[in-house]
């Protein structure tokens, strides 16, 4: 039989638990059209609906999705419209806590955290190939909004992300183990991070996977974790261009970290250049770590050019475990340190090799 095609929908707003995209089809979400995320937990996936499935209760979220595409070739999300994760079913109403760093504003879970009681990853892209996701607005996610994992060749562009600045989790884009990403003219305001680029292959059929070849550019963002993370995992995460962004605020705007646990040796991240940034409203402008004690990977050739801002904490080069940065230069680039006693101290260098600053204020 046919497979394949476009599925359309026009004004109005379709209430629905997970869509499963098959190759070859295009989900095209015209304006004035919204897909609403069910407030029944019960009308998503099965947690074993496909074996790269995963929760984390740590954080609280379960293995659900709402819009699902695995291992398929050709997909698409376009149109105009919203996706709207309907988070406002699932959260609670007060802070777990206020950061001094990220969520100044107050970090919210969700109303039943101990039992994941809240969707996971909202739209979720598992070792596919060719996808593309433009001109569409993601609303009041649950989770991350839009999880690419070992997934090849994808394509993002004019996409808006507008979920609550308070909610933990709620990630616009993570990129983990995938191949040639190009994501572009994107504006974000979330509640945790906007880009997080990550290498964990554990829970892929591939666990060879490395996350390579990713670009991002021309993004404005305001967030209450990172604007951009690298790390996460214990894989491989290298050639990535981040250029041309405006950071509004945002708890770390650029951090680079291979462990997140002791008991994880981390990501190996290498080639990473940011360029043309700008940055306010930040507790920190740049971090490179190793994060924990447990970190045993390298992080090498980390490049920063012209990148302005402003934060209440310095710029930070520093190893951990036995992982030292390793060739991590500045280059007009400029840092304001905002907190009283701290005008000379713009950037932190310790346990670290071949750092490099040229033509920089601090």
């Amino acid at each position: 039989g046919r497979t394949g095609g476009t599925v359309r929908l026009a004004d109005g707003t379709f209430k629905t638990g997970t869509i499963w995209l098959r190759s070859d089809t295009e989900l095209h979400i015209e304006k004035g059209a919204t897909l609403l995320g069910s407030d029944n937990l019960g009308d998503y996936n099965a947690p074993n609906a496909f074996a790269q499935n995963f929760n984390f209760s740590q954080e609280g979220w379960s293995a659900t999705h709402l819009i699902l595409a695995v291992e398929e070739k050709n997909v698409s999300i376009t149109g105009g419209g919203t996706i709207d994760g309907n988070a406002r079913a699932y959260f609670s109403d007060t802070p777990a806590y206020v950061g001094k760093v990220g969520w100044r504003r107050g970090a919210i879970r969700a109303k039943d955290h101990a039992n994941c009681g809240r969707p996971g990853q909202e739209i979720e892209f598992v070792e596919c190939e060719n996808v593309i996701v433009r001109d569409v607005t993601f609303k009041d996610m649950c989770c991350w909004s839009c999880f690419f994992y070992g997934t090849d060749h994808v394509r993002v562009d004019n996409v808006k992300v507008r979920n609550d600045l308070r909610y933990l989790n709620t990630d616009a884009f993570d990129i983990d183990c995938c191949r040639d990403v190009r994501i572009g003219n994107c504006d974000i305001v979330t509640g945790d991070d906007a880009f997080a680029i990550r290498g964990n292959p554990v829970h892929l059929k591939d666990s060879g996977r490395v996350c390579e070849n990713i670009e991002i550019s021309n993004c404005v963002c305001q967030v209450s974790a990172c604007g951009v993370r690298v790390g996460v995992g214990t894989g491989v995460v290298r050639h990535v261009r981040v250029s041309g962004l405006e950071i509004k605020e945002a708890g770390r705007a650029l951090h680079v970290q291979s462990s997140y646990s002791p008991e994880s040796r981390g990501v190996d991240i290498s080639d990473v250049a940011f360029s043309n940034i700008a940055v306010s409203n930040a507790g920190a402008v740049v971090s490179v770590t190793g994060g924990t004690k447990g970190s045993k990977a390298t992080i090498e050739d980390i490049s920063f050019l012209n990148v302005r801002g402003e934060a209440l904490f310095p710029t930070r080069v520093v190893g951990m475990g036995s992982t030292r940065p390793n060739r991590v230069s500045f280059h007009d680039c400029a840092f304001k340190v905002l907190t009283p006693g701290s005008e000379n101290d713009g950037i932190v260098v310790e346990k670290a090799d071949g750092v490099v600053i040229t033509d920089t204020n601090v």
